[in-house]
Protein backbone atom coordinates (compact mmCIF):
# COMPACT_ATOMS: atom_id res chain seq x y z
CA UNK A 1 0.00 0.00 0.00
CA UNK A 2 1.21 3.54 -0.64
CA UNK A 3 -0.35 6.46 1.30
CA UNK A 4 0.56 9.61 0.40
CA UNK A 5 0.53 12.48 2.47
CA UNK A 6 -0.94 16.45 1.38
CA UNK A 7 0.71 18.82 3.69
CA UNK A 8 -1.05 22.17 3.07
CA UNK A 9 0.11 24.46 5.36
CA UNK A 10 2.73 26.76 4.30
CA UNK A 11 4.54 26.41 7.70
CA UNK A 12 6.55 23.31 6.59
CA UNK A 13 7.01 22.43 10.28
CA UNK A 14 4.01 23.68 11.67
CA UNK A 15 1.58 21.88 13.63
CA UNK A 16 0.04 20.28 10.23
CA UNK A 17 2.83 18.97 9.15
CA UNK A 18 3.78 17.62 12.66
CA UNK A 19 0.10 16.08 13.37
CA UNK A 20 0.87 14.41 9.84
CA UNK A 21 4.51 12.95 10.90
CA UNK A 22 2.51 11.20 13.50
CA UNK A 23 -0.09 9.89 11.76
CA UNK A 24 2.02 8.45 9.21
CA UNK A 25 4.31 6.83 11.83
CA UNK A 26 1.00 4.83 13.06
CA UNK A 27 0.30 3.25 9.81
CA UNK A 28 1.79 -0.29 9.08
CA UNK A 29 5.12 -0.38 8.85
CA UNK A 30 5.37 -2.28 5.48
CA UNK A 31 3.33 0.63 3.90
CA UNK A 32 5.01 2.86 1.64
CA UNK A 33 4.81 6.97 2.99
CA UNK A 34 4.99 10.24 0.91
CA UNK A 35 4.97 13.60 2.12
CA UNK A 36 4.20 16.29 -0.03
CA UNK A 37 3.65 20.03 0.18
CA UNK A 38 0.92 21.90 -1.03
CA UNK A 39 3.22 25.38 -1.18
CA UNK A 40 5.99 23.30 -3.08
CA UNK A 41 3.65 23.57 -6.06
CA UNK A 42 2.56 26.21 -8.21
CA UNK A 43 -0.98 26.07 -8.47
CA UNK A 44 -2.72 29.14 -9.99
CA UNK A 45 -6.40 30.14 -10.06
CA UNK A 46 -8.59 30.70 -12.68
CA UNK A 47 -9.12 34.14 -13.29
CA UNK A 48 -9.81 35.43 -16.67
CA UNK A 49 -8.16 32.38 -18.40
CA UNK A 50 -12.07 30.19 -17.52
CA UNK A 51 -14.92 31.08 -19.82
CA UNK A 52 -17.26 28.90 -21.42
CA UNK A 53 -14.56 26.96 -23.67
CA UNK A 54 -13.49 25.14 -20.64
CA UNK A 55 -16.85 23.35 -20.42
CA UNK A 56 -16.85 22.37 -23.94
CA UNK A 57 -13.50 21.39 -24.29
CA UNK A 58 -13.79 19.60 -21.13
CA UNK A 59 -10.23 20.70 -20.20
CA UNK A 60 -8.56 23.31 -17.79
CA UNK A 61 -6.77 25.73 -20.18
CA UNK A 62 -4.86 27.07 -16.54
CA UNK A 63 -3.44 23.45 -16.39
CA UNK A 64 -0.80 24.24 -19.13
CA UNK A 65 0.22 26.91 -16.72
CA UNK A 66 0.73 25.80 -13.41
CA UNK A 67 2.15 21.98 -11.70
CA UNK A 68 -1.46 21.61 -11.12
CA UNK A 69 -1.52 18.22 -12.99
CA UNK A 70 1.42 17.25 -11.68
CA UNK A 71 0.25 17.34 -8.23
CA UNK A 72 -2.80 15.48 -8.98
CA UNK A 73 -0.83 12.94 -11.39
CA UNK A 74 0.97 12.06 -7.74
CA UNK A 75 -1.81 11.67 -5.72
CA UNK A 76 -3.29 9.27 -8.39
CA UNK A 77 -0.42 6.96 -8.23
CA UNK A 78 -1.41 6.62 -3.97
CA UNK A 79 -3.77 3.55 -2.77
CA UNK A 80 -4.47 6.18 0.04
CA UNK A 81 -4.40 10.46 0.41
CA UNK A 82 -3.84 12.03 3.62
CA UNK A 83 -5.35 15.68 3.43
CA UNK A 84 -3.47 17.62 6.20
CA UNK A 85 -4.60 20.89 6.73
CA UNK A 86 -4.73 23.84 9.14
CA UNK A 87 -7.46 26.06 9.39
CA UNK A 88 -7.02 30.08 8.46
CA UNK A 89 -10.09 32.67 8.76
CA UNK A 90 -12.57 29.39 9.74
CA UNK A 91 -11.99 27.39 6.32
CA UNK A 92 -9.22 25.85 4.30
CA UNK A 93 -6.00 27.71 2.96
CA UNK A 94 -6.94 29.44 0.05
CA UNK A 95 -4.05 27.33 -1.89
CA UNK A 96 -6.00 24.62 -1.48
CA UNK A 97 -9.18 26.01 -2.01
CA UNK A 98 -7.71 26.86 -5.47
CA UNK A 99 -6.60 23.26 -5.76
CA UNK A 100 -10.40 22.30 -5.58
CA UNK A 101 -11.95 25.09 -7.35
CA UNK A 102 -10.63 24.75 -10.73
CA UNK A 103 -12.29 20.99 -11.97
CA UNK A 104 -11.88 17.49 -13.25
CA UNK A 105 -10.85 16.32 -10.17
CA UNK A 106 -12.53 13.34 -11.15
CA UNK A 107 -9.85 12.51 -13.56
CA UNK A 108 -7.70 12.20 -10.95
CA UNK A 109 -9.56 11.21 -7.97
CA UNK A 110 -12.33 9.11 -8.87
CA UNK A 111 -12.78 6.13 -6.26
CA UNK A 112 -9.30 7.45 -4.52
CA UNK A 113 -9.66 6.65 -0.48
CA UNK A 114 -9.07 10.08 0.53
CA UNK A 115 -8.37 10.78 4.60
CA UNK A 116 -8.83 14.49 5.58
CA UNK A 117 -6.37 15.54 8.85
CA UNK A 118 -7.87 18.98 9.63
CA UNK A 119 -5.96 20.99 12.39
CA UNK A 120 -7.96 23.82 13.76
CA UNK A 121 -8.97 25.17 17.12
CA UNK A 122 -11.77 27.33 15.18
CA UNK A 123 -13.74 26.49 11.76
CA UNK A 124 -12.68 22.72 11.73
CA UNK A 125 -16.07 22.00 10.77
CA UNK A 126 -16.24 24.17 7.88
CA UNK A 127 -13.28 23.23 6.12
CA UNK A 128 -14.83 19.57 6.77
CA UNK A 129 -17.82 21.10 5.12
CA UNK A 130 -15.46 22.84 2.27
CA UNK A 131 -13.01 19.46 1.92
CA UNK A 132 -15.43 16.86 1.69
CA UNK A 133 -18.33 18.69 -0.58
CA UNK A 134 -14.97 19.27 -2.93
CA UNK A 135 -13.92 15.75 -2.80
CA UNK A 136 -17.40 13.94 -2.68
CA UNK A 137 -19.65 15.76 -5.14
CA UNK A 138 -16.78 16.92 -7.93
CA UNK A 139 -14.14 14.47 -7.47
CA UNK A 140 -15.83 11.86 -6.61
CA UNK A 141 -13.25 9.87 -4.26
CA UNK A 142 -14.31 7.89 -0.92
CA UNK A 143 -13.74 9.38 2.25
CA UNK A 144 -12.21 7.05 4.44
CA UNK A 145 -12.94 9.26 7.90
CA UNK A 146 -12.01 12.74 9.34
CA UNK A 147 -10.79 13.95 12.45
CA UNK A 148 -10.35 17.37 13.60
CA UNK A 149 -7.32 17.97 16.13
CA UNK A 150 -6.64 21.38 18.38
CA UNK A 151 -4.10 23.26 16.65
CA UNK A 152 -1.86 25.81 18.97
CA UNK A 153 -2.97 25.90 22.15
CA UNK A 154 -1.97 28.36 25.31
CA UNK A 155 1.24 27.55 27.36
CA UNK A 156 2.57 26.08 24.22
CA UNK A 157 0.98 22.89 23.63
CA UNK A 158 0.33 21.56 20.33
CA UNK A 159 0.09 18.05 18.20
CA UNK A 160 2.22 16.56 20.46
CA UNK A 161 -0.36 16.29 23.45
CA UNK A 162 -1.83 13.47 24.29
CA UNK A 163 -5.34 14.12 23.47
CA UNK A 164 -4.25 14.58 20.13
CA UNK A 165 -2.44 11.52 19.89
CA UNK A 166 -5.33 9.71 21.11
CA UNK A 167 -7.26 10.92 18.38
CA UNK A 168 -4.94 10.54 15.75
CA UNK A 169 -4.66 6.74 16.93
CA UNK A 170 -8.12 5.98 17.04
CA UNK A 171 -9.05 7.18 13.70
CA UNK A 172 -5.72 5.16 12.00
CA UNK A 173 -7.85 2.43 12.35
CA UNK A 174 -10.19 3.63 9.88
CA UNK A 175 -7.07 3.71 7.43
CA UNK A 176 -5.67 0.30 8.37
CA UNK A 177 -7.09 -2.65 5.75
CA UNK A 178 -9.46 -5.63 7.21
Amino acid sequence: MKALALCCSPRKEGNTSKALSLLLEKLPADWQKEVMNLHDFDIKACGELCNAECLREDACKVDALDERVKLLEKLKSADVIIIGTPTYNMDIPSKLKTLLERGYLENYLKNKVVALLIVSNLGGVKALCTLTSSLILDAQAIIAGAVIVPGYREGGKTVNDSKTQMLIELWIIYLRPN
